[in-house]
């Protein structure tokens, strides 16, 4: 016999599903409830479509991450409660996007950015940019760069400003 007060059942309906994330706070403040989300299980191709229903006005304070509720159909049952899923969000759109791979950018003490720029005569010379959106392993560039300009891809701390640099394809290694 069960005390009083303990629940003896409780009833799920997982016809439709929240999968909650922990979204950096410069992601966060980009997203909004109604944008659109999906939540993928490991070792699946099939994404499930979903949409944004919660945005935390609440900062966690250990991690400094916001709250982020994205609620999806979930006809076949695909998604199991309790599960750990991928929630992939579009926060912002940017045509025409110059972007670079991450490990080419270089961030000094007092948090100002750049890049090695590599001249026509294999020079390589600091170049302060304005980065935008960080995603995974690139960097949009905001200003300070233009396409087609070559760059030291990776390996540019310590490289000093106008030094003779050697490029190697990597196609031939």
């Amino acid at each position: 016999m069960a005390a009083a007060g303990t629940p003896l059942l409780t009833v799920m309906d997982i016809f439709q599903v929240i999968a909650r994330a922990h979204i950096p706070q410069p992601e966060a403040a980009l997203l909004k409830v109604g944008d659109k989300a999906k939540i993928t299980v490991p070792g699946e191709d099939n994404p499930v479509e979903g949409k944004i229903t919660v945005v935390s006005p609440a900062l966690d304070p250990n991690s400094t991450t916001v709250e982020v509720w994205v609620q999806a159909k979930n006809p076949d049952q695909r998604l199991k409660p309790g599960t750990s899923v991928q929630v992939s969000m579009l926060a912002q759109t940017v045509p025409d996007a110059l972007l670079i791979p991450a490990a080419g950018l270089l961030t000094a003490q007092d948090g100002t950015t750049s890049v090695m720029v590599v001249s026509a005569d294999n020079h390589a010379h600091q170049k302060r940019v304005r980065v935008g959106i960080r995603q995974g392993d690139q960097v949009q560039i905001v200003e300070g760069l233009q396409a087609g300009e070559r760059l030291v891809a990776s390996g540019a701390y310590g490289l000093p400003d106008n030094a003779k640099i050697k490029i190697e394809n990597q196609n031939e290694k």
